[in-house]
């Protein structure tokens, strides 16, 4: 049975990846801190390996065994901005994967990277591979990281001819999501009768099939490419309607102005700069959240067979797993 090492597989793609391969036949190896929480993998069967991303000597223990390696893990947060906060998490640790990687000669790399590593489209025409990075989101460390990080991936298919391939989800939403991420903006449109929302929009995958994708990467997919795991586009409002119809809850949706949000992450920045004070909200998250910030994975679907979003089945099964595990009572 061949053996597969997954970084941050505690997460929520991580554990859902994890899942993917017991049910494809793999041996899963999830690669975890040691204190990291393992509600996401109750009840699947895994080899579980305690160590650091950054650790070299942890990363080669972890790769010694493996055929293949799926690197999913990565400081996530968009705050501070600043590059530093996010190098030995998302860059130095990448560089040392490879390392490994290329030491044991696994069989092929799975780099998860980010959307935001290419440009942004429109409802009637999408982002797609071709779009480069967008030079104003080398403002967010941890975009800029996951860029300089992919950069690197490919630096090394084009010199060496390191077996890899790159994915690009967008934002991910289902189940077995503990810490919760992503979920915490389904988690806010569940709960508050009252929603603010932004005024753009974003591309929404159900993760379930983001890691259909990236299992399928595994032995599917071009050498050296990139694949955006994208799922449906839609606006905040749209989003948070959605949430409401299949809870039944009633919601009073009112739109923040982008100027309004424009205002409030230069504030964040001000704060940042002069008092070290890291916000959730700066200049570039306000950009963002104001964008219609939307993908299409036509290539994912020819590539790898990725499945396409209904994106009330991702929000149903991200709902019913945390109301098993007691995030949903009401504010």
């Amino acid at each position: 049975m061949e053996k597969v090492l997954v970084t941050g597989a505690n997460g929520l793609l991580g554990a859902n990846i994890v899942r993917q391969l017991n049910d494809r036949g793999y041996s899963p190896k999830a690669m975890m801190r040691r204190s990291s929480n393992k509600l996401s993998l109750s009840g699947v069967k895994y080899e579980l390996f305690e160590g650091e991303i950054t650790n070299e000597k942890d990363v080669f223990r972890a790769v010694s065994d493996c055929d293949y390696v799926i690197h999913s893990a990565a400081r996530t947060i968009t705050t501070p901005s600043n590059l530093e906060a996010y190098t030995a998490s998302n860059i130095t640790a990448t560089k040392i994967l490879i390392k490994a990687s290329r030491y044991y000669k696994i069989k092929r790399f799975i780099f998860v990277s980010t959307a935001n590593c290419f440009t942004n489209g429109t409802l009637k025409k999408p982002g797609n591979e071709s779009g480069g990075f967008m030079p104003w989101l080398k403002a967010s460390g941890y975009a800029y990281s996951k860029f300089l990080a992919q950069e690197e991936v490919m630096m090394y298919v084009r010199k060496h001819g390191f077996p890899a391939i790159i994915v690009n989800p967008t934002f991910m939403i289902g189940a077995n999501d503990s810490k919760p991420s992503s979920g915490k903006l389904l988690l806010y449109g569940y709960k508050k009768k009252i929603v603010f929302y932004p005024t753009g929009g974003k591309n929404f995958v159900n993760v379930e099939y983001a890691a259909d994708a990236i299992c399928q990467a595994l032995t599917r997919g071009e050498l050296g490419e990139s694949y955006l795991l994208a799922g449906k586009n839609m606006s905040y409002k749209d989003f948070f309607t959605q949430i409401g119809k299949q809870t039944g809850k009633r919601k009073i949706l009112i739109p923040i102005p982008s100027a309004i949000l424009t205002l409030m992450g230069r504030i964040s920045d001000i704060l940042e700069d002069f008092f070290s004070l890291s916000l959730p909200l700066n200049t570039v998250n306000a950009k963002l959240l104001n964008l219609d910030n939307y993908f299409t994975n036509k290539k994912a679907v020819l590539g790898l067979g990725m499945k396409n979003t209904e994106i009330e089945m991702a929000i149903s099964n991200a709902i019913d797993w945390f109301k098993q595990n007691g995030h949903l009572n009401y504010d």
